[in-house]
């Protein structure tokens, strides 16, 4: 008589057996290790909310050494630079493509100087026509928001330049620092949304938003389906092998 599959290898269940609640237990590990992950950029989000904030302190006390300076409210009194304004290039806003309009800022009481993100223009009909940006001369007292300079696009490629003129496709502060021949503060003032006058142009800064703290949420729920749709699987194979051996042995 022929012998059946499961007398021929008895080890083989145990073994598919513990590796399958190996398997599943690792998932559910991943799947906890994101709700860890969620609540950690939970309290980091609530940090930087509640940082933007406090009563804005002056920029010129603050430490720019500090690491956690992002999204903290400062004010800077001092003077624009207008001859060394740049333009931030492909900056959408309202579906409308244009330019970040950035101007250094000379503050009293720094050796460094501060990048000012003043507010967004329109590229208008040609790129080949730059637009013309007013910036005030007099001595000014800027209230705003520290944030990192414009990133690197995503899938940026080397070969291309960073800079055309007045045109920056993102702001590494090195070259910039460089190229105006300054020393420049480590983040970037965006202006105040109600800031007025002719130092403001359109300001629509991203808001502090919890995209991370859904990204990880949403990661877990992926392990912990995956989990389960295995334990399924596993259940009905073991249901089929039972259902096969009796049908065997009868």
């Amino acid at each position: 008589m022929k012998p059946n599959k499961s007398q021929s290898v008895p080890w083989k269940l145990p073994i598919m057996l513990i590796l399958a609640v190996v398997l599943i237990l690792a998932m559910l590990r991943l799947g906890i290790w994101q709700l860890d992950r969620a609540e950690q950029k939970r309290d980091m989000l609530s940090s930087l909310i509640s940082k933007s904030q406090r009563v804005a302190v002056p920029l010129a006390s603050v430490n720019r050494n500090d690491a956690n300076l992002r999204y903290t409210s400062v004010t800077a009194s001092g003077r624009f630079l207008p001859e060394k304004t740049v333009l931030v290039d492909r900056q959408v806003v309202a579906g409308q493509v244009g330019y970040t309009v950035v101007t250094p800022f000379e503050v009293e009481g720094m050796s460094d100087a501060v990048l000012v993100a003043r507010g967004w223009v329109s590229a208008g009909q040609s790129r080949a026509v730059l637009p013309t940006v007013e910036t005030p001369v007099e001595t000014l007292t800027l209230t705003g928001r520290l944030n990192f300079p414009a990133a690197q696009p995503p899938l940026w490629d080397d070969k291309y330049p960073v800079s055309d003129g007045l045109v920056w496709q993102y702001l590494p502060l090195t070259e910039v620092a460089q190229e105006m021949t300054l020393s420049l503060f480590p983040l970037v003032l965006e202006l105040a949304p109600d800031t007025v006058g002719p130092a403001a142009l359109r300001i629509d800064w991203p808001a502090i938003d919890d995209q991370w703290v859904a990204k990880h949420q949403g990661y877990a729920f992926q392990w912990f389906a995956m989990a389960f749709a295995f334990f399924i699987a596993c259940v009905v194979l073991l249901l089929r092998r039972r259902n096969a051996t009796d049908n065997d042995d009868s």
